[in-house]
């Protein structure tokens, strides 16, 4: 039986093997900016980031649009400060 890796189409077109963890750093990294600790956070970024592997296992193409998407919708319904600060960090660092 062979596994085969699921690839992630960058913005700019070239493409990387998916690596879950990467969703988990970005998560506590938003966490951050938005004044939390990951600790004190820590349940709800290990639920956003289980419910998102779930929702792109789902998933035979993977970006990054679908990925921050799916991030985006998470922390809208579970912490929506968190969100709101992955979004001013996008408008202020992102074309």
């Amino acid at each position: 039986m062979v596994i085969e890796m699921k690839k992630v189409e960058k913005r700019k077109g070239d493409t990387e093997t998916f690596d879950p963890t990467k969703i988990k750093k970005a998560v506590e990294k938003a966490t951050i900016d938005a004044g939390y600790s990951v600790e004190e956070k820590k349940d709800i970024i290990n639920e956003v980031y289980s419910r998102i592997n779930k929702k792109l296992d789902e998933k035979t193409v993977l970006n990054t649009q679908t990925i921050k998407k799916c991030i985006l919708t998470e922390l809208d319904e579970c912490e929506p400060y968190i969100s709101k600060s992955w979004r001013r960090f996008d408008r202020k660092y992102k074309p």
